[in-house]
């Protein structure tokens, strides 16, 4: 006979089992509170397959924190603050095309440079230029090679990833995986305004885009901006259309932070255009159509103007000719 105030066996072991699963439950909890506080525990693993930062002129990915503050997390420092980080994906075969997009880009810089003295500023905005090349099986030699180049120029980042696309890849296509995981390491190493992805066949006028950004040109927040595709079906000012065609875009930071927290569930096939905009479906994410983004030549009438003192990015910049057409102001004639 079961006595007041008692309870049954059955319910009283069962008690003692869920205060005890309860218990476990904290202590794993204040462990891992305890181990991430020390270091020792950084961010979530991530899924397999997924892409790892191998070399930089800089620091490895570290923690995974996308520019949140906690205590495995410090703040990044205000000097690592940018107006805008530039990711070009990029091949280790094709340095022919490097070449000429760094050499411009340090002209790009010094026009920069010219233009704040000349307002009286005391510098001009930091920049960061990231040439993002894949090393999953890569030889020796061609993994010595790029690195040599990463530590000399300070502008090349390697990631555990396919430098090229055999075919049209459903998962892990290069160009994708470079796009997302360089946007990762942005965000793991720097604060800043915007985020580009700028083709390597693409002339990006730094310069000009410091001006425009000072005169408060785009939007601060939740924009992904470009050449917004179109057709004679769909034209660009439809809001239902949303991705920017490939020669490249902006992202302003926080939805950088936004693609870097949620990266492990994003889609990262081919064609990598149409699955950036994918990312952004659903989220308040403006998709802005950017007109000073064009191509130079006839190989696409999606995107075709010629250039003008207001163009911002020219693409198909295919041959050295047009990369020396540029004049001493930056100016591109085609």
């Amino acid at each position: 006979m079961l006595m007041p105030g008692k309870e049954p066996p059955a319910d009283a072991s069962r008690r003692r089992c869920q205060q005890r699963l309860v218990l476990y439950g904290w202590s794993i909890a204040a462990l891992a509170v305890l181990a991430r506080s020390s270091g020792a525990w950084s961010a979530p693993r991530r899924l397999p397959r997924a892409t790892d930062i191998l070399a930089t002129a800089d620091v490895p990915l570290g923690a995974d924190c996308c520019g949140a503050v906690s205590p495995g997390c410090p703040p990044i420092p205000p000097a690592n603050h940018l107006l805008l980080f530039v990711s070009v994906p990029n091949a280790a075969a094709d340095a022919s095309r490097r070449h000429p997009l760094r050499a411009q880009w340090a002209k790009s810089l010094a026009l920069m440079e010219q233009k704040a003295r000349g307002r009286g500023a005391p510098r001009s905005p930091r920049t960061e230029l990231r040439f993002v090349i894949g090393t999953e099986g890569m030889d020796a030699g061609a993994l010595k090679s790029i690195s040599a180049e990463s530590h000399t120029h300070r502008d090349v980042l390697l990631i555990d990833a396919p430098d090229k696309d055999a075919g049209e890849p459903r998962a892990r296509s290069s160009t994708t995986l470079k796009v997302l995981h360089s946007m990762r390491y942005a965000v793991n190493h720097y604060t800043f305004d915007y985020f580009a992805r700028v083709g390597d066949d693409a002339y990006f006028r730094v310069d000009y885009f410091a001006e425009l950004a000072r005169e408060h040109i785009f939007p601060a927040q939740e924009a992904y901006i470009g050449y917004k595709f179109s057709n004679h079906i769909v034209p660009a000012t439809d809001s239902t259309h949303n991705f920017i065609v490939d020669m490249g875009f902006l992202l302003t930071y926080d939805l950088a932070q936004f693609t870097c927290a949620a990266h492990r569930h994003l889609h990262d096939g081919f064609p990598e255009d149409a699955v950036v905009g994918a990312w952004y479906v659903g989220t308040r994410a403006r998709v802005l159509h950017e007109p000073r983004f064009h191509d130079i030549d006839h190989v696409t009438t999606v995107a075709y103007a010629p250039c003008t003192n207001t163009s911002l990015l020219m693409h198909h910049m295919w041959s050295q000719d047009k990369w020396d057409a540029i004049d001493e102001e930056g100016l591109l004639a085609c």
